[in-house]
């Protein structure tokens, strides 16, 4: 805020237009400061020079006058570019690196204003085959502006490329095979860092896809890891979906065994005090509702509590869709009603 001082100028500052209207006399004006008028040969001033300096100082005043609005508006605009600089930043997210056996790339959005204990809400990308896994900051962005006193952090998952930076691990054949327990502790070694970080009331998980099978497969094995979770487009069966795959697109790939971990056989282990919610279209061919079905009446028979939607007319790509962020803030309601 800009505050202006008796004297025209603005507080922290000690130069008003008056001020200023006599440093611009005192340039233009002949002579040095405190220097005397000059004489003509008879000993007297002479009166055209009085003349000039009288015109010099006016013609100054109003200068300084009417330059002053435009120095105040430099002020202004110099004063709030730090703050402008800040927002630019928190919109484009903080790139934070976490170190265990390997090396992760996460990417964290911040609401405007956060608590000392903000919620934390940790977004995992899906296999994404053919393209960067960019998608995930984009859902991130928009959830940190959504959802007031929300810390939002993205996982670039084990040996995969957003097209600017790699975390470290092997990528695999996105056919499944890179659920595995090293890639799951990578994860997990992230979420903890990202907690003891912010020290959140509590932690939500969003898996999207294959980013569903680790966040499914991380909340049945770690008791503690996460208060909810928000399965999109869900692989809770890594058999059942890896069949699937193989009758829809053929090939002797999806027969190779692989040592990754399935949400389903680890649903003994969720915490009856776990909210979860699941979105799945459907339309969706990749990972078809009745896997997430299946995976629901699994949670319910241990009497864990569960939302299912199931979106109509929408297909596998759906993170991106408004259903799926008015799931997030309703489970992040729900969640926040229990504590």
């Amino acid at each position: 805020m800009l505050l202006l001082t008796p004297y025209g100028g603005t507080a922290g500052s000690t130069a008003g237009p008056f001020y200023w209207a006599k440093l611009l006399r005192l340039a233009i004006s002949p002579g040095l400061p405190g220097q005397r008028a000059r004489s003509t040969t008879a000993g007297r001033r002479d009166p055209r020079y009085v003349g000039n300096r009288k015109m010099i100082g006016s013609l100054a005043s109003r200068l300084a006058v009417l330059a002053w609005p435009l120095v105040v508006t430099a002020s202004c605009a110099i004063a709030q570019t730090a703050p402008a600089a800040q927002d630019a930043t928190a919109a484009a997210g903080t790139t934070i690196w976490v170190t265990t056996t390997q090396r992760l790339k996460t990417k964290v959005y911040e609401s405007a204003e956060l608590s000392q204990s903000p919620i934390l809400v940790v977004v995992m990308h899906g296999d994404s085959p053919s393209e960067p896994p960019t998608y995930q900051y984009t859902f991130a962005q928009a959830a940190a502006i959504a959802i007031p006193d929300t810390v939002v952090a993205t996982v670039l998952r084990p040996g995969y490329d957003d097209g600017e930076e790699r975390s470290d691990g092997m990528r695999g054949e996105t056919t499944g095979d890179n659920y595995t327990p090293e890639v799951l502790n990578a994860v997990a070694a992230a979420i903890s860092e990202l907690k003891a970080r912010y020290r959140p009331r509590w932690v939500v998980l969003v898996g999207h896809s294959g980013g569903s099978a680790i966040v499914g497969s991380l909340i049945g094995q770690r008791e503690g890891i996460a208060n909810a979770a928000l399965l999109v487009s869900c692989v809770c069966d890594l058999d059942a979906w890896r069949k699937h795959m193989q009758a829809t697109k053929g090939g002797k790939i999806w027969e190779r065994p692989v040592r990754s971990l399935s949400p389903l056989p680890l649903v003994k282990g969720i915490p009856a005090s776990t909210r979860i919610s699941m979105l799945v279209g459907s339309d969706d061919q990749t990972t078809p509702p009745s896997l997430t079905i299946a995976y629901a009446a699994a949670l319910r028979d241990r009497g864990i509590p569960v939302d299912v939607t199931i979106a109509p007319g929408l297909g596998h790509n759906i993170l991106l869709e408004p259903v799926a962020m008015d799931r997030l803030k309703q489970i992040v309601s729900t969640t926040g009603a229990a504590q």
